[in-house]
């Protein structure tokens, strides 16, 4: 069957905000709380040509939101970089080039790369430390815009999986002739953990009444060709309709739409269907948000590299407890509150 990968699915996350408060010491060396923080800090390469050169070979054709800029830096350290921990009782702070020829580090050093990264391709950035974890926030950052990324990252991803397209359009005009039975759709497989449902939509115009039938396989499809018993799914039959406008079906199998001409001529079909499999993350993430902080009256979201394959940017981790936030470009700091 024809599939397209285009889709357009707005999604609205409500933002977690907590404002912090500014600490700064003109002498830093009389500050203890950036000293501890200081090592760290001063590993981030705010210019750095080689760095620079890296992170734009990452974005590389990519001329859109800043939004799609950062998560797309974030997806590549998520998918080429591995946590590797400490040796016991060793803290090691590696450099963003150390963590690159890696191929990984600890938290820490994943932020520091981060950071180094989105502050060479001029996106503001802070790193987050408590007394156990490091991680990213990130600056400027449009809470819907972000999720739109986020969402076409996990389309991807399930798409990688699965091995098809979640989103496939037929639109043609034909000839359906008399008696025949025309037929779009799948072979009646079940969905695999990636997808929860099959959404079939359909304008449907002919020249005169034709028999319609939702039905959740290609056999029912060649039962029918051969006047056996086939199975559809009575609540959504529409039988001789000139005119089938703006149906939505569910479907818990890949199935598809039968169209069969009783009558003794042919007649003109205009079918528009656009099949659309529900992946599953969305009733996973339903009740997640995007964590974010206000900062100097910018809107900055947590980002942190080792929750996995699918966290993503605003991923709230759920650390509770003291949490500041290092400038990577000078020593401001803030507390951050829940």
């Amino acid at each position: 069957m024809k599939k397209s990968s285009t889709i357009i699915i707005i999604i609205l996350f409500i933002s977690n905000i907590s404002i912090g408060c500014l600490e700064y010491f003109e002498n830093i060396n009389e500050d203890p709380i950036i000293l501890r923080a200081k090592p760290y800090i001063d590993k981030i390469e705010v210019n750095n040509s080689f760095i620079k050169n890296y992170a734009y070979s990452i974005i590389k054709n990519i001329n859109d939101s800043r939004e799609h800029l950062i998560n797309t830096v974030y997806r590549f350290i998520v998918d080429n970089f591995q946590y590797i921990e400490d040796p016991a009782e060793i803290e090691l702070i590696k450099t963003p080039l150390e963590t690159i020829n890696d191929k990984g580090g600890d938290c820490e050093d994943l932020t520091i790369l981060l950071n180094s990264l989105l502050e060479n391709i001029d996106i503001k950035t802070f790193i987050v430390m408590n007394e156990t974890h490091a991680y990213s926030l990130v600056c400027d950052v449009d809470i819907n815009i972000i999720w739109k990324e986020i969402e076409n990252s996990f389309i991807g991803i399930i798409e990688d999986k699965w091995g098809e397209k979640i989103y496939s359009v037929y639109n043609d005009t034909f000839i359906l002739k008399s008696k025949e039975i025309w037929y779009y759709g799948g072979n009646g497989s079940y969905f695999n953990n990636y997808i929860d449902y099959l959404n079939i939509s359909y304008d449907i115009l002919s020249d005169y009444p034709v028999n319609l039938y939702l039905v959740p396989s290609s056999s029912d499809f060649e039962n029918l060709s051969n006047d056996k018993e086939f199975y559809q799914y009575m609540e959504y039959q529409e039988i001789n309709m000139i005119d089938i406008i703006n149906k939505l079906s569910y479907i818990q199998r890949f199935g598809g739409i039968i169209l069969q001409n009783n009558k003794n001529k042919d007649t003109e079909i205009k079918a528009n269907i656009t099949f659309y499999f529900r992946p599953n993350f969305y009733e996973y993430y339903k009740n997640n948000n995007i964590k974010s902080y206000n900062i100097k009256n910018k809107n900055c979201i947590v980002i942190d590299c080792t929750v996995g394959e699918w966290g993503y940017p605003g991923y709230d981790t759920g650390i509770k407890g003291e949490k500041i936030a290092y400038s990577s470009t000078n020593y401001e700091y803030f507390y951050l509150y829940d």
